[in-house]
Parts: structure tokens; sequence; C-alpha cells
């Protein structure tokens, strides 16, 4: 009888533990904040309507990865400015240049001659739960130039480019970030920009 009671007491501790821990993982799922689309409107918050100035304040990557020569970093961008332009189109489906100043510190100094940047915004509308909603993607090439030499002292240049296309997660007048996440704050790869100061 003894044993009996030891393990209908032990039993009753493990289901206990089983429901405990489920309900601390419903908690968390439902503090979650999952990454949605933004209206036309909210779109305004982007490009201001026409045009807005926006500085790269911080490349997300996982630890391992930052600070790697072919990467770009904080460092390098902080002095570099995106312009972002309003969708040329009614619908807003479209794909629109980022115009891209780049400033004095370069992102691939210890092994080439020059870099050259390329943004794009891709605008795609479509409706979520009948709101017209559009799914904006950042698309950022980087490229680094090295002069060569081939073995037959031909001199050129070699060009490597690296692209990202990270969808917009967050968006307001001052803030956007561009990751791959699905939930708001879940950030291992992406961009985050601040508004230039005017």
């Amino acid at each position: 009888m003894k044993n009996y009671k030891i393990t209908k007491l032990i039993i009753a501790l493990c289901l206990f533990s089983v429901i405990a821990s489920c309900d601390t993982d419903n908690d968390d799922q439902f503090t979650k904040t999952a990454v949605t689309d933004f209206t036309k409107e909210e779109l305004i918050k982007l490009h201001g309507g026409s045009e807005k100035s926006w500085k790269l304040t911080e490349v997300i990557l996982p630890e391992k990865y930052k600070d790697h020569p072919n990467l770009l970093n904080n460092t390098c961008v902080a002095d570099d400015t995106f312009t972002v332009s309003a969708s040329t189109s009614t619908t807003y489906e479209s794909v629109e240049d980022i115009i891209i100043e780049l400033g004095e510190i370069r992102c691939f100094d210890t092994f080439s001659e020059a870099e050259r940047f390329e943004g794009k915004l891709l605008y795609v509308p479509y409706k979520f739960n009948g709101i017209d909603v559009v799914e904006t993607t950042l698309i950022l090439k980087s490229c680094s130039i090295e002069n060569i030499v081939d073995e037959n002292g031909t001199e050129g240049t070699f060009t490597k480019c690296d692209q990202d296309a990270f969808r917009l997660v967050e968006l307001t007048d001052d803030r956007m970030v561009f990751s791959n996440a699905a939930y708001i704050g879940e950030y291992t790869f992406g961009y985050v920009f601040e508004k230039a100061d005017e």
C-alpha cells in the first residue's frame, strides 16, 4: 500500500510538471508579436510621402559573424545615407531604387580598393484579412572591387558581390527594421535604420 501511495505521488508530480511547462510555453507564445506587413498609409513613415533619408545604425548578425572582413558591420555603414522614395505605382506594385551615399569609412578596405552598394525596395501588395497591405522587401547588394593583374600581366578589376533580401518588420517615423524574423524582436539577421538628421 505504501508503494502505491508513493507511485501515485510521483505520477501526480510528473503530471503537474508537464502541465506547468505547457502553460509557460503557451504564455511565451501569446506574448510574442508576429511580423505583419504594412498598409500604404503606414508606409508613408518609410518615405515621407515622396522621399526620406535614413542611416543604417545596426547590422544584425549572429555573434560568430560580427567583424568578419567580408561582411558589413556597424562601424563602416554608420556614415552612409540611404534615401528611400515612395512607390511610383498607384497600386504599390513596384521595385524602387534606393539612393545610397557612401561615407568615408569603407567596409572592405582590408582587401579591396573600392566598393559599391546598390539598394532596392520591392513592394508587393496583397489582401490580408480583407485589408490591403504591402509586403516591403529591402534588397541590398554590397560589392568589393579589387585591382588585379593576371598571370599574363593584364590588369583589370575583380568585383565580388553579396546580396541580402529582408522584409520590413518594424516601422515608425524614426526607425525601421528589415529582418528574416517571424516575430518582432527575434532578429538573427537584418538591418536597423534610423531617420537621418535633416
